[in-house]
């Protein structure tokens, strides 16, 4: 418990206060070393998911009265890049991490932010206390995600996503001054009568200001202008392609192929150049339209007769002053690429961007082979359906006969490479099946994959099938090592640097992609920060710095690509993802600090990844 007269000192102050580590416990292997007053440092040896620190209240705790919830770290590596999240729990919760956009409120709830620092770096995680007094919608509407703030009975600190050895040579991190901070914005309340409607014609939120908030249609006409006056070409160290104009010459090929030089794997240009891929996932001018027509009341804005609300597209219409715009757009994104320091159109963006061939790209073949039985159970094929393979090869055959991007892909010298599916549920299949029985699928899938693409696009690389995260059975990096030309793996961590040197066998390493990563906060008006949740806009963009800095630094690792180019949409996308994650908003307007920060370390790319982070 926390000391009851510090809490009523603390909650009758509007200034920052401090709580007290002291009463914090060590959880499964972790160390505690006490510095001094509210001071402690953390040891890790472990990073399975309760190895850290916990405090707990079986009474609950009234934070109601603070804006965040904060804490110091340094990272106390001199050598190594650290990760640390931070958990508050209300209600017991160890779940629920509400990803979708909901007006339901639980008592039973939990929220998280975290951060990386470089070697011996400080920093500040903060979370916002989303009170449910101030931020709850209505049961019949939608809102952000709040857990009662009343009644917290947990906070933890923890490496979560655990996919480092158990080693003593984890970061230690040293904790201090944790504290409550900040008056509750309590004018951001609505009172439940007025909240319907709660969505502008523009597709934000209605009931909150911010500084780049669209207000009328001449905000957005005047965008284009203004924006085009301060874009940047693409940084001078690079080639056409992207790649290290100043670096080695290499074997030039004619395709995107992979090497290892001085140790680390490289992706190479077409024209023997060093590559290192950064990019964003789903650059396209739509991702989701709402369906309004469920609940008509909750807009603003007229209602289209199929209710469809195609929020992005009307704002761009506005922007670019006509409805054929498509082309213009398309251009203003490339020269976007280039000014935020991106050298990438990660996946699932427009064919119309690949088309072009102006810029690299990567591309999705399939994420569920049309015909092909699936697996009752998990997100998988198949395997044991006798037609399995022929109609896998038969999938795969037809998409580049009558996809004409792909067919351009297959021998365009910017396609660096093909994916086939996304985020198969191998690491739950593989036990419910047997290891036995599962090395003999998984080898014949990553096999047919790769026959089927040499045939279809002969010199491209094959970039696998994208893992759900770095814990893996070793059968899948074991397998995808044999044949992938780059393993792809999506990684919703503040830090990939610190991933386990076992997870090929020794001599057999590959080079390998983070397919997605992001960061999201609360601060422009939208419901659910996303997957890797920081508390403002300046430290979502340190947090991408960060996470791209540990990619360079890993000898392995040669791209990551963020997900995704657009914020979701308030309401959500089909499966009620509503993530601020984007490089722009839903009126097209750029996150200022993530394209500076993006722009600034894209100039940076090859210095730091051949000389060195840190």
């Amino acid at each position: 418990m926390f000391r009851c007269a510090i809490c009523s000192v603390l909650f009758a102050s509007t200034a920052a206060s401090a709580l007290t580590l002291d009463e914090f416990a060590p959880v499964y292997k972790a160390r505690v070393e006490k510095k001094g007053a509210n001071d402690v440092v953390l040891v890790l040896n472990s990073a399975e998911w309760s190895s850290g620190l916990k405090w707990t209240s079986s009474a609950g705790e009234d934070f109601s009265q603070a804006k965040y919830l904060a804490v110091d770290v340094e990272n106390l590596s001199q050598t190594r890049q650290g990760r640390l999240t931070m958990h508050v729990s209300a209600g017991g919760a160890s779940g629920d991490s509400g990803d979708h956009a909901t007006a339901i409120f639980k008592k039973n709830r939990s929220v998280n932010t975290g951060i990386g620092l470089n070697p011996g770096e400080k920093g500040t995680m903060k979370i916002l206390l989303t009170h449910p007094e101030i931020y709850a919608a209505p049961e019949d509407a939608r809102g952000p995600y709040v857990f009662d703030t009343h009644h917290v009975t947990s906070i933890s600190f923890q490496l979560q996503w655990p996919y480092e050895d158990e080693t003593e040579e984890l970061p230690d991190f040293r904790l201090s001054n944790l504290r409550l901070e900040g008056e509750p914005d309590r004018a951001r309340a609505v009172p439940a009568e007025k909240y319907v409607p709660f969505v502008d014609a523009y597709g934000q939120f209605a009931h909150a200001d911010w500084k780049f908030k669209v207000h009328d249609d001449k905000d957005l006409a005047a965008d284009l202008k203004a924006e085009l006056a301060h874009l940047h070409p693409a940084p001078e160290s690079w080639d056409r392609f992207g790649g290290w104009a100043e670096g080695p010459q290499l074997k030039a090929t004619g395709h995107f192929r992979t090497e290892k030089v001085d140790g680390k794997w490289w992706l190479v240009t077409p024209e023997g150049h060093l590559f290192f891929s950064v990019g964003l996932d789903v650059t396209r001018i739509m991702t989701d339209i709402t369906d309004a027509s469920k609940h008509p009341t909750w807009y603003q804005g007229e209602i289209p007769a199929d209710g469809k609300m195609a929020f992005t597209i009307w704002n761009l219409e506005k922007k670019f002053g006509k409805k054929d715009f498509t082309s213009d757009y398309y251009d203003l994104v490339f020269r976007r690429f280039d000014s935020w320091g991106l050298n990438t159109i990660g996946n699932w963006s427009a064919p119309e961007l690949s088309l072009a061939s102006r810029k690299p790209y990567v591309s999705c073949v399939l994420e569920r082979a049309k015909g092909v039985k699936r697996h009752p159970k998990f997100h998988i094929y198949d395997f044991t359906a006798p037609d399995f393979e022929a109609k896998f090869r038969a999938a795969i055959r037809e998409k580049f006969a009558t996809d004409p991007s792909l067919r351009h892909a297959a021998k365009d010298p910017m396609c660096i490479g093909f994916f086939i599916d996304n985020e198969l549920q191998f690491q739950k299949w593989i036990p419910d099946v047997g290891p036995a029985k599962a090395a003999p699928y998984v080898d014949l899938y990553f096999r047919l994959c790769r026959e089927e693409l040499a045939k279809a696009a002969p010199g491209k690389l094959y970039l696998g099938s994208r893992f759900v995260g770095f814990r893996q059975d070793g059968l899948l990096w074991r397998t995808a090592a044999k044949y992938c030309d780059v393993v792809t793996v999506n990684a919703y961590a503040n830090s990939v640097y610190n991933i386990s040197e076992k997870i090929f066998d020794k001599g057999r390493d590959k080079p390998i992609l983070v397919g997605e990563f992001h960061f999201g906060c609360y601060d422009r008006g939208m419901f659910k920060p996303g997957l890797a949740p920081v508390w403002n806009q300046t430290e979502r963009a340190r947090s991408y710095t960060r996470f791209v800095e540990g990619c360079l630094a890993h000898p392995w690792i040669v791209g990551c690509h963020w997900f995704q180019y657009r914020d979701q949409p308030l309401l959500g996308r089909g499966d009620g993802e509503a993530y601020q994650i984007g490089f722009v908003d839903v009126c097209d307007r750029p996150y200022p600090a993530l394209t500076r920060a993006a722009r600034k370390l894209g100039g940076e790319l090859y210095e730091k990844r051949s000389k060195g982070v840190w």
